[in-house]
């Protein structure tokens, strides 16, 4: 017998070219990731080295920041510019030194002027003349500046001892009279002049000059010896995870490669015991029917044999298509006219309560009974519409209404329902936000929800109650229906608008369908949700005729 359709050899074809094509793509990442990488290395060495001067600089820009705003730098601030102040004025004699008596004097009432000092040294019997005062005064400014000099000190030296990076700090003011140091040496080669600056001084060592201000005036310069080896050490860190990584990364290709050959292999295997052996087996069975005398060869009569198998196959399955198709219909159009029959005594219900009322009172029908049976048999005109119409385009464009043209129809039209059972609270006025739609769609909509909320309140008895209220919102109106009955049970909570979906024991399903249909081609929304206190909300969402 001459040999089977080449569908192995076709098949181990594709599997060693995708085993070429994953091995190429594998050779080429990791040739691309050795030209890029250490492209990327230094690349990242660059942006560290960046990033711990900037770090540098943060870090002292915040301590200079606090040491701006603490008290002690600013009493420095101003007892060095007093003492300058006073030394330009003249100082005291050599070897002129304040007595004990003087000095505590001074120190008492420092915030007063020089004469008021001296007519308080003659009150306690105190000898000194204003420049024996002037000199006091300076010695008292020097003895509290050294004291601030001394914290200061101490503050730096909790700072440095404290902090990760930062080893030395150096602050030297202005005028000269002020340096402050802790911690390591700082170097003096910072320049002494201009705006921040950073130097290197050493391995993993880094000199920041920054300027000091306190209430937006010059102090002088705080040098700031910054030790940056423990970001340099995880620069080096990270390098050599990057390292590791394409290492992994290309072992891991190359793993993958050696996997994606084994799979072939095995896919190869399994696909000529599960696929090619059958189809050969079923295309040899076929060969045995077909006539004798066919001309064709066993390689040419396989695949038209199996053709010949499968069309009779798909004629079959096509046949039992139609007739499931069939019953499908039947059963739709069963559903339908049960839904037809439910909205359409929703609508008629209302004109035999009230063909009832006027039976039993005897009296003739006045215009409002006939304009209400009027609107009764136009609504359900309406239902008989809107079936039709459910699934087609909107037949004619929306126009402004008012609440009291479809909202106030919908209420005369269920105000007989809601003689006994629930209390239909009302919350609309004539007045309120106007909407864009069709006038028969929306009362029918809004009939729908009041109907479905008065059945679902009527299970609370006399407590039942159903609120309407109508609000603006962005971009249109919000008519929201509650009711406080029992609220939407779990299992149809996904599947609300769908046709054929209810929970009530008589219920088609329809209502809520043609509810968001409608509403739905007149561009708005509609949504149910939990009522706060148990039951439920229907909210629609219509847009206005402004679109505002």
């Amino acid at each position: 017998m001459s040999r089977p359709s080449g569908l192995e050899p076709r098949l181990k074809a594709w599997a060693y070219a995708g085993a070429a094509t994953v091995a190429l793509s594998v050779l080429l990442c990791i040739g691309l990731i050795s030209a890029v990488w250490v492209r990327e290395v230094r690349q990242v060495r660059r942006e560290m080295d960046a990033y711990t001067r900037a770090e540098a600089l943060a870090l002292g820009r915040n301590l200079l920041y606090d040491l701006a705003s603490d008290t002690r730098v600013l009493r420095t601030h101003y007892l060095e510019r007093s003492l300058l102040a006073a030394g330009e004025e003249g100082g005291p004699a050599p070897g002129a030194a304040p007595d004990d008596k003087l000095l505590a004097l001074v120190e008492r009432h420092l915030e007063l002027p020089d004469t008021q000092i001296w007519l308080e040294a003659k009150k306690d019997g105190v000898r000194a003349d204003l420049p024996a005062i002037a000199a006091a005064r300076r010695a008292v400014f020097q003895r509290i500046l050294d004291g601030l000099v001394v914290e200061l000190q101490e503050d730096l030296w909790a700072r440095v001892t404290f902090s990760d990076h930062l080893r030395g700090v150096r602050l030297a003011s202005a005028g000269g009279l002020v340096q402050v140091e802790a911690g390591e040496e700082v170097p003096g080669r910072a320049p002494a002049t201009g705006g921040a600056s950073t130097v290197e001084v050493g391995a993993g060592r880094l000199l920041v000059t920054l300027p000091l201000y306190v209430e937006t005036r010059h102090w002088g310069r705080a040098y700031l010896l910054m030790d940056r080896g423990v970001l340099l050490r995880v620069t080096d860190q990270l390098t050599r995870s990057v390292n590791f990584g394409a290492v992994v990364l290309s072992g891991l290709l190359g793993l993958l490669l050696v996997l994606w050959s084994v799979w072939a292999a095995l896919l190869l295997g399994r696909l000529r015991r599960e696929v090619v052996e059958p189809v050969v087996s079923l295309a040899r069975r076929m060969e045995a029917w077909a006539p004798q005398d066919s001309p064709a060869g066993a390689e040419a009569r396989e695949p038209r044999l199996l053709a010949e198998a499968f069309g009779r196959l798909q004629s079959r399955v096509s046949q039992q298509q139609e007739q499931l198709l069939s019953a499908q219909k039947l059963g739709l159009l069963e559903r339908l006219g049960a839904g037809l029959s439910h909205e359409m005594n929703n609508a008629l219900n209302p004109a035999r309560l009230r063909l009832e009322e006027i039976a039993l009172s005897g009296r003739a029908p006045d215009a409002s009974d006939v304009q209400a049976l009027r609107e009764y048999l136009e609504s359900a005109q309406a239902v008989l519409r809107d079936f039709s119409l459910a699934s087609r385009p909107r037949p004619s464009p929306p126009r402004p209404l008012s609440p009291s043209l479809w909202l106030g129809v919908a209420r005369r039209l269920v105000e007989p329902h809601f003689e006994k059972g629930p209390s239909l609270a009302w919350e609309v006025r004539d007045e309120g936000p106007e909407v864009l739609g069709e006038e028969q769609a929306l009362v029918q909509v809004a009939v729908n929800l009041l109907l479905n909320a008065r059945e679902a309140a009527e299970q609370r008895g006399e407590d039942g109650v159903v609120r309407v209220c109508l609000e603006p919102v962005k971009g249109g109106a919000r008519l929201a229906v509650e009711d406080n009955g029992p609220g939407i049970p779990p299992e149809i909570r996904d599947r609300l608008f769908e046709p054929f979906v209810t929970s009530k024991a008589g219920g088609s399903g329809l209502g809520l369908f043609v509810v968001e249909t409608l509403t739905r081609r007149m561009g708005g929304q509609v949504t149910l949700s939990e009522r706060p206190g148990g039951g439920t909300v229907a909210s629609v969402t219509l847009p206005s005729p402004g679109g505002a």
